[in-house]
Formats: structure tokens, C-alpha cells, sequence
């Protein structure tokens, strides 16, 4: 039986194998100018699962190397800006130290309380150290507000908030990226029990009354009181005859009345419990405030009491002794506030080792993960060079041979 073939179908029996060598010819041209075994899902489809979860792997590594850039950074300047406020820590108990000197006047005493307030404006700039970003180191989770500023009466508070930000540089590790100003310069361990005074967020007043830092002035009254706190409370002008603004205060416990419907005057000096305070402005009814008693004090407001006592107290005898009482107490706070200082430089230091160790750990995985990508990926040039060099062999066997095919008719040989 014979069978009879058309021209199309001699020529596509003809043309397809050959196609399909030529195609093959140019994947293998492709792997060795690209490098790689694995060009699309179908070459080895197990493979390239492999390789995509590798590469997956391999961004994340790179994601967590920039964090430990980041992180190192910060840590790196926090480190820096400590150093410096240590320096000035030992700096101002030098000059404590010479205004202790029993042979200085007043006049003596007003010019080291002058170089002294340099050393706290020295610290407060350390404080307001910034990262590489611009984002303020010692600020809590506010990046962007500036921690210590001084207030209206000339001296130095702190903005920020009592947060501390981490940073993750592993799947499940993360690690602190800043410590905040309150806990390592607000929250030093005081020679003597302190007072703190804040207004209440729901005070009407517009604009608002502020109230001052208080001041011990009986510092046995106070430990006396101590650890109760107060509240003024700002009452009906009708609970005074003439009416007018009058406050009462309370202690914060139980509520015992300690003053009761006293006259206000703005800025006028109030004394309870050995503490002087003031509030300025002109307070709403119903308006409170508080003064908490508290065992800790700020590094720069222990500085900041001692600079007052030097520009407040003479040279009388009784005045020196309060000032040398004074100096004994912001010594021993200095030396506390060291002692804070040091030992968040040792945990900034312990985090630094904990960056190191993760970019060595990280440097290992990565090595793992490209070996094993090059494993699965990488192209073995000689046997694709032998290969590309039998099927151009074959392609042009075939070539030459469908060119004959082709030329196999009747009329070829009449």
C-alpha cells in the first residue's frame, strides 16, 4: 500500500526536529551567557522552589544587615554623647568641690555657679544628641521633639516620653535602638526626698496656668511629709469674701485639707510641707495641680538647685551651712547620676556585642544559602559547552540534510 504526502507535510516533517534543535541550541547559549541552570520554573521545577525560597532568604538577611548598620549606628553615637556627659559630670564635681572652699566670698562663688551653668548647658547638648537620621537619641519614642529644653524660668525640662525603641535584627531577635532621656538622666537616686509638680491635662484654664519647680526650703518638714504628695485645687471665687481665686490643697491620699480657700496671686510664693512653689497665670475653677514627693532627681535639676543656693546664699554663717549641706547632697546625686550613666553605658556596650555576634552569624548564613544557591543554579560550563557543541552539530547535520530532502523531485531531474 503506498501513502502519498503532500509537500507541507514532507517540509514540516522536515522543518520541526529541526526547530526543536534550534531551540535547544539557544537555551544552552542562554544558560552559559547567563550562568544559570535553572532558567524558567519548567527546567527543574523542585529547584526552582529551592531557589526562590534561597533568595527569598537572601533579602531578608539583607534587610536585617541594614538594620544592624542602623542600630550599631545609634548605638555608637549614644555611646558618644554618655562619654561626654560623664566627662562633664566629673567636671562639675571639680568645680563643686573648689566652691566648697571656705576661703570664697559670694562675689567668688557667683563666677563658679557661671562656669558651672556652662557645664549644664554643655550636658543638656550631649542630651539632645541625634542619630544619622535627625531623630533625637534620648527622646523616648518622640524622635522628632527635642527632650531637653529650658522652660520660662530659665531652666532645663524634659519633653520626651519614657519609651524605648527596638529594632529587629533576626527573625525573632529584636534589640534596643535608644535608651530614653527620663530613665538615664530624669530617674537618678536622690541624696534627699524631692518634690515634682504637674498640672492636670484637664485643666480649662485658657491660656493655661503653669506651675513652677518647687523647692525645699524645710528639708526636715518635708521629710516629715514625705512620701505623701498634694494637690491644689483651684475653688468658686464665692469661697472668699472679697470673691476672687482662691485654692485650696489637699493631700493626695486621704484628702486632708492642709490649706484651705487661700487668696491667689499669680506668681505669688505658696509654701506647704517645707516646699515653695508658684503657679503663674490665672487658673480656672476647678484647675488642680499636683507636687509629688519622689526619691529621685534629674541630673541637670540637682546642678540647677545648686547654681541657685551659690547665687542665692551670702556669706553669713548660717547660709554656709546650708550651702555646704547643699554641696554634700548634689555631690552625693552626681555621683549617683555617674553611676547611671555607666550602667547604660555597659548595656550599650553588651547591645553592641549583640550587633557584632548577629553580623558574623549573618555573614555565615549568607555564605550557607549562596553555596547552596550556586548548587542549585549555577551553570557546570563544561559539560554545557560539550553539550552546546553536540546539538550546533546535530542542528547543522540536520540543516543539510533537509536542504536535500528538499530538493528531491521529478523536475529536479528532468
Amino acid at each position: 500500500m503506498s501513502v502519498r504526502m503532500s509537500t507541507y507535510q514532507l517540509f514540516s516533517r522536515g522543518l520541526n526536529p529541526m526547530l526543536d534543535i534550534q531551540r535547544q541550541v539557544s537555551k544552552t547559549q542562554e544558560q552559559i551567557s547567563t550562568n544559570k541552570r535553572v532558567l524558567t520554573p519548567a527546567d527543574d521545577p523542585i529547584a526552582s522552589t529551592r531557589i526562590l525560597q534561597l533568595n527569598q532568604e537572601l533579602a531578608g538577611l539583607k534587610q536585617f544587615n541594614n538594620s544592624l548598620s542602623t542600630l550599631n549606628s545609634r548605638l555608637q553615637r549614644e555611646e558618644s554623647a554618655l562619654g561626654g556627659v560623664s566627662d562633664l559630670i566629673q567636671r562639675a564635681q571639680e568645680l563643686i568641690g573648689q566652691s566648697g572652699n571656705g576661703a570664697l566670698d559670694f562675689d567668688q562663688r557667683k563666677t563658679i555657679a557661671v562656669e558651672l551653668q556652662a557645664v549644664v548647658d554643655g550636658m543638656a547638648q550631649f542630651m539632645n544628641s541625634r542619630d544619622a537620621s535627625g531623630e533625637y537619641l534620648f527622646s523616648g519614642y518622640q524622635g522628632n521633639e527635642q527632650p531637653f529644653v529650658k522652660n520660662a524660668e530659665g531652666r532645663y525640662e524634659y519633653r520626651g516620653d519614657e519609651g524605648q525603641r527596638f529594632i529587629q535584627i533576626g527573625p525573632v531577635t529584636s534589640v534596643a535602638a535608644n535608651d530614653s532621656g527620663h530613665e538615664v538622666f530624669m530617674k537618678v537616686r536622690s541624696a534627699e526626698p524631692t518634690a515634682r509638680s504637674s498640672a492636670s491635662e484637664t485643666n480649662q484654664a485658657q491660656p493655661p496656668a503653669a506651675i513652677g519647680r518647687p523647692v525645699i526650703r524645710d528639708q526636715h518638714a518635708f521629710q516629715a511629709f514625705y512620701p505623701e504628695s498634694v494637690v491644689v485645687e483651684f475653688n468658686p471665687t464665692s469661697n472668699i469674701n472679697p470673691p476672687g481665686l482662691n485654692y485650696t490643697i489637699k493631700q493626695a491620699s486621704d484628702g486632708r485639707v492642709l490649706v484651705q480657700d487661700k487668696p491667689f496671686a499669680s506668681g505669688g510664693e505658696i509654701e506647704v510641707a517645707g516646699m515653695a512653689f508658684r503657679i503663674s497665670g490665672s487658673p480656672a475653677v476647678g484647675d488642680t495641680f499636683k507636687l509629688e514627693s519622689s526619691n529621685q532627681k534629674g541630673l541637670l535639676e540637682g546642678l540647677e538647685d545648686y547654681i541657685a543656693d551659690l547665687q542665692r546664699l551670702g556669706n553669713s554663717s548660717s547660709e554656709r551651712e546650708q550651702l555646704a549641706q547643699s554641696m554634700q547632697s548634689t555631690m552625693l546625686n552626681l555621683t549617683n547620676a555617674q553611676d547611671q550613666v555607666i550602667k547604660t553605658t555597659s548595656a550599650i556596650g553588651a547591645r553592641l556585642n549583640q550587633v557584632d555576634a548577629a553580623k558574623a552569624s549573618n555573614e555565615d548564613f549568607e555564605l550557607v544559602v549562596r553555596t547552596t544557591l550556586s548548587e542549585l543554579s549555577d551553570l557546570d560550563y563544561a559539560k554545557a559547552i560539550s553539550q552546546l557543541t553536540q546539538e550546533s552539530f546535530v542542528l547543522e547535520a540536520a540543516q543539510a540534510t533537509f536542504t536535500r530532502i528538499n530538493r528531491m523531485s521529478l523536475f529536479n531531474q528532468i
